[in-house]
This record gives C-alpha cells, sequence and structure tokens, in this order.
C-alpha cells in the first residue's frame, strides 16, 4: 500500500487539508484606504476588524468542503485493493475541490467588503486548494496505470 505513489499522493492530500483546517492561514484580504477597516479571511474564519474591535465569523461552509476532501482522500487511500471504488472517490474529490475553490470565491471577491474603496488581495495560501487538485490528478493517475497494469497481465499471450 505504501509503497504505491498515489498512496503519497493522498497523504499529501490529507495532509494539506488538515493544515486548512487547524491553521490560521489567511488567503483573501481587504483594506478600506479610507477608514483604515479590514477584512482578513482565513480557511476557518472571517474577521472584520475596525480601528477599535474584531468581529469573528466561521466559514461553515468551507470547513466543510475542506474536511470532506481530506476524508474522502483518506477513504480513496485505504481502498487500494478495489481501484475502481478508489477512481470513483478520487472523482468526487475533484468535485468537493472546485467547490472548495468556489466557497472561497464566495467569501472573497463575490463579497464586496468596501464598495471598491480599497486595496483587496489574495495571498499565497490561496494556491492550496490549487494543489489539492494538482495531487488529487496524479494520484488518478497513478490509480489509471495500475489498473491498466492489472489488465495487461491478465491478457492471454
Amino acid at each position: 500500500m505504501i509503497q504505491r505513489p498515489q498512496t503519497l499522493f493522498f497523504l499529501a492530500t490529507i495532509a494539506i487539508s488538515i493544515l486548512l483546517l487547524f491553521s490560521n492561514l489567511v488567503f483573501f484580504e481587504a483594506e478600506n484606504t479610507k477608514t483604515q477597516q479590514r477584512v482578513v479571511i482565513q480557511y476557518n474564519a472571517t474577521k472584520m476588524m475596525a480601528a477599535d474591535e474584531a468581529d469573528q465569523e466561521t466559514n461553515t461552509y468551507l470547513i466543510a468542503f475542506i474536511a470532506a476532501v481530506g476524508g474522502i482522500s483518506l477513504t480513496a487511500m485505504l481502498m487500494f485493493k478495489n481501484r475502481k471504488t478508489q477512481l470513483l472517490l478520487t472523482s468526487i474529490n475533484y468535485v468537493l475541490i472546485l467547490g472548495c475553490i468556489a466557497m472561497m470565491y464566495l467569501y472573497s471577491l463575490h463579497m464586496d467588503y468596501f464598495d471598491s474603496k480599497g486595496i483587496q488581495s489574495f495571498e499565497v495560501s490561496a494556491v492550496l486548494p490549487l494543489l489539492l487538485i494538482i495531487l488529487n490528478f496524479l494520484a488518478s493517475r497513478g490509480i489509471n496505470k495500475d489498473m491498466r497494469l492489472i489488465r495487461s497481465m491478465d491478457r492471454l499471450r
């Protein structure tokens, strides 16, 4: 199981999902240049900071999508004997990762926090869901290679 490359890709996907769930990585930041108010959006919380206090809201749907990506990756990793199911789970994982990216869009650019009177920028950690897509693609490619290898050995010669 561990000697297969897709297992390592699934482990990396699980590790990134856990990192996103339990760390305070900021993926979007907006600041009003006139009132000095800031909005900092993390994977697990949206913080609106005025000059004197901070208001925090939980990003429930984004947390749910990230947790589902990690859970399905763990399940797919443990289903190493059933490659078709493993491939189905990686396909479902694509949809969940795209849902995660859509939630990031909804929490950041879709909401115009300061009516275009401020500076808005994505941070470096916004690339992590794209890395999840790449790792998921590499895992599905490894599963397909295993399936082709087994089919080639089943042929009569």
